[in-house]
């Protein structure tokens, strides 16, 4: 057994340890008490399958309907129907996140991910439809941050497939400056910045206008007011008095 068929339609390696790791959440889930039951069925089910699709590809249907067989078979009815209530369950993940544009779904994200990506990370056009899927997403990224290896002689293409199998099997993801803006004209991708408050009026308000931009970009600000005189302190050049940091920080806020 070599080769599975994905439910899109692709033809990818067979791996028997996926079929161990389903039946396993199976068993878990109805509180089965036995470590090497998942393997016994899985090496049951791959007997299975080799005798029964010997000469042609099996689809991922054809190893979910034979799990379910050797479970029954064996006595384990209950650890079937948690089976066939996550078989179902996956099912009805999939049909939501195809009322939600996602086709392909290499990226195993929750319909709840999803949607939280439509809302705020996927492009838009000038009219505001969204114009990538999440994996477009992460391919934009992975083109955008693996580009700078180029300065570096180093293989932009195999750093470009690593960093996107990273965030495909949610190994790791970046920031949200970076999702938003990697490989856009924006191209800010950093998430925080520290700004100087000087004690003056032009750096304080200037402080200001830089932080709204930021903002605007992506990012966040952070600022410490030590340097602001106390309030009470007299101010030398007006011979007023000083308001003090908290005054100013109620603008910030």
């Amino acid at each position: 057994m070599e080769k599975i068929r994905k439910r899109d339609g692709r033809i990818v390696a067979f791996d028997s340890a996926k079929i161990t790791l389903a039946i396993q959440k199976a068993i878990l889930a109805v509180r089965e008490n036995n470590g090497d039951l998942a393997k016994k069925i899985s090496r049951q089910v791959v007997e299975a399958l080799e005798d029964k699709f010997k000469d042609r590809v099996l689809g991922v249907e054809d190893v979910q309907d034979i799990v379910e067989e050797i479970l029954i078979r064996n006595g384990y009815a209950k650890v079937a129907k948690a089976y066939i209530l996550y078989r179902q369950k996956r099912t009805e993940v999939r049909e939501a996140k195809k009322l939600l544009g996602v086709e392909k779904d290499d990226l195993k994200l929750s319909v709840n991910a999803i949607r939280v990506l439509e809302r705020r990370y996927l492009l838009k056009d000038e009219e505001g439809n969204i114009i990538e899927t999440p994996a477009g997403m992460f391919k934009r990224m992975a083109k955008a941050v693996a580009s700078v290896d180029k300065r570096y002689g180093g293989d932009v293409k195999k750093t470009e497939e690593e960093f996107y199998r990273m965030m495909a099997d949610l190994e790791f993801l970046p920031n949200t400056p970076t999702l938003m803006n990697a490989g856009t004209d924006l191209g800010q991708l950093s998430a925080c910045f520290v700004l100087p408050v000087e004690d003056s009026l032009k750096s304080i308000f200037g402080a200001l206008t830089n932080m709204s931009l930021i903002h605007q970009s992506g990012g966040g600000t952070g600022f410490s007011f030590s340097r602001l005189r106390p309030r009470g302190d007299i101010v030398r050049s007006t011979k007023g008095v000083a308001s003090g940091p908290v005054s100013f920080m109620r603008i910030f806020d």
